[in-house]
């Protein structure tokens, strides 16, 4: 069960605990007025983490910077893989900074003259580069996909609504202690209609109705 998964489960159960509130999660809706802050600061604690540990994961030499390949790999691991190459080379040089030690080629008889600026494998991303651009694009994401995704985890079968038998499943997955009235308690809070689960529909309003 992956990441998506953990989180939507430990929110569901929040929502019917006594006493409990709802945690800020990667589900969260980027805030209001965006244009007044960073994409950094619109969204989730959690996206931060999985951003800088991504960083760190593909940071291959540990120098602190990405190079393009390294790059292009850790936003494919942020769920990143449908950006075309033209632009994630466009993404790359807006934030990236030379090689240490760059300078142009010397010039050689009877061939074309050397780039006077580095090109993108003379490139270097920084940690804070990094998220600048990953954080852009999580921020850009509509947050009904990854929890559509979700749902489909959740929904054994794809009978189109979450049942009381398929969060059973889910939390001895996790490994989590969830008595049976409480996974019970879950569905018929939300299951608005009386059939049974929770719908797609049921499923969204959980995590976007703030």
């Amino acid at each position: 069960m992956n990441n998506y998964a953990s989180s939507a489960m430990n929110e569901y159960n929040a929502s019917v605990r006594p006493g409990s509130t709802r945690p800020g999660t990667r589900f969260a809706a980027p805030i209001r007025n965006p244009e007044h802050a960073e994409p950094w600061d619109q969204i989730s604690d959690e996206h931060r983490n999985e951003i800088n540990d991504c960083f760190h994961l593909f940071d291959m030499n540990k120098d602190e910077h990405l190079d393009f390949s390294e790059f292009r790999y850790a936003l494919q691991a942020l769920g990143f893989s449908n950006i075309s190459r033209p632009d994630l080379i466009a993404s790359f040089k807006s934030a990236a900074r030379p090689r240490p030690g760059w300078t142009p080629l010397p010039s050689l008889p009877n061939q074309p003259p050397p780039q006077a600026t580095p090109g993108v494998v003379d490139l270097r991303l920084s940690r804070e580069g990094f998220q600048t651009v990953a954080a852009r694009y999580v921020a850009a994401r509509d947050p009904r996909e990854e929890l559509l995704k979700t749902f489909a985890l959740f929904d054994r079968g794809g009978k189109g609504v979450i049942t009381v038998d398929d969060l059973r499943s889910v939390v001895k997955e996790l490994g989590e202690d969830v008595p049976d009235n409480e996974l019970h308690s879950m569905i018929e809070q939300f299951d608005v209609e009386g059939k049974g689960g929770v719908s797609r529909e049921e499923f969204l309003g959980i995590f976007l109705d703030r």
